[in-house]
């Protein structure tokens, strides 16, 4: 009988059990197209952003308002400034650079539609000139430039968690063409902003692999720094704001 076959059988099988794990890790590694082992890799960005003001009065911001001597226009007495939540969207790129095998920078350009609102309520009187409640609609496209770092955990699975953290400018490329309202007086003339504004931002996000890409839902908090009055325009609704900072919740979905 020929002991040497099923020696060699034996053999072969305990080869091709223990290189089967090895293969399997090495796929399962490749999962997401193999971007966590790239040094450099790009993305794009879906965003959806619910925003409003923080304000700040002045002490006399309750006082009526006068356009004099430009006009003889007059506002009644106020009793409320409140800005509502405005809900907006945006598109992005995303470049990435894996710094170690836990920490990334990124680099997300996006493309924000945005409009915000600032409602003002006046002390009704007899022959109002003009409604209650007025709205202050500030009309914004801005251009995102956040720098970011990622902190990423160890991977399990096919998933990741990770935190996110950083700072971003913006700015409104709507501003330069808003209409002259120069000559225009009253309720006729708009909140004025600044172009342009820093902000800092963190958020949680989750990285979820598929064959050839991988995916990451994000939440992320967005606080302006300074003020975004535009202090130089004297109108009935920049009159009674001191300060005005901005305040965006934003939920992204990022594909790489």
């Amino acid at each position: 009988m020929n002991f040497a076959s099923p020696i060699l059988a034996t053999c072969v099988t305990g080869l091709l059990m223990a290189a089967l794990p090895v293969h399997a890790q090495q796929k399962f590694q490749r999962w997401g197209g193999g971007v966590d082992d790239e040094t450099l890799h790009f993305g794009f960005s879906f965003h959806y952003v619910t925003a409003d003001y923080k304000i700040a009065l002045k002490p006399d911001w309750q006082l009526p308002y006068s356009d004099e001597p430009n006009s003889s226009f007059s506002a009644d007495s106020l009793y409320g400034v409140y800005s509502p939540f405005s809900s907006g969207v945006g598109l992005g790129l995303l470049a990435d650079v894996k710094l170690t095998e836990n920490l990334n920078i990124r680099f997300t350009p996006s493309l924000v539609f945005s409009n915000k609102m600032v409602n003002y309520r006046y002390t009704p009187i007899q022959n109002n000139p003009h409604e209650r409640e007025l709205e202050a609609p500030v009309r914004a496209s801005y251009i995102d430039l956040p720098l970011l770092l990622k902190f990423k955990s160890d991977r399990k699975g096919n998933y990741r968690g990770y935190l996110i953290g950083g700072g971003k400018y913006s700015v409104n490329v709507l501003s330069g063409k808003a209409t002259d309202d120069s000559q225009l007086t009253g309720t006729e003339k708009r909140l004025k902003t600044k172009p342009g504004y820093f902000s800092y931002e963190a958020g949680i996000g989750f990285d979820i692999y598929f064959d050839f890409f991988k995916m990451s839902p994000e939440v992320r908090w967005v606080q302006s720094i300074g003020n975004l009055l535009d202090a130089r325009e004297r109108n009935m609704y920049n009159n009674p704001i001191d300060r005005l900072t901005l305040r965006n919740f934003q939920i992204s979905l990022f594909f790489e």
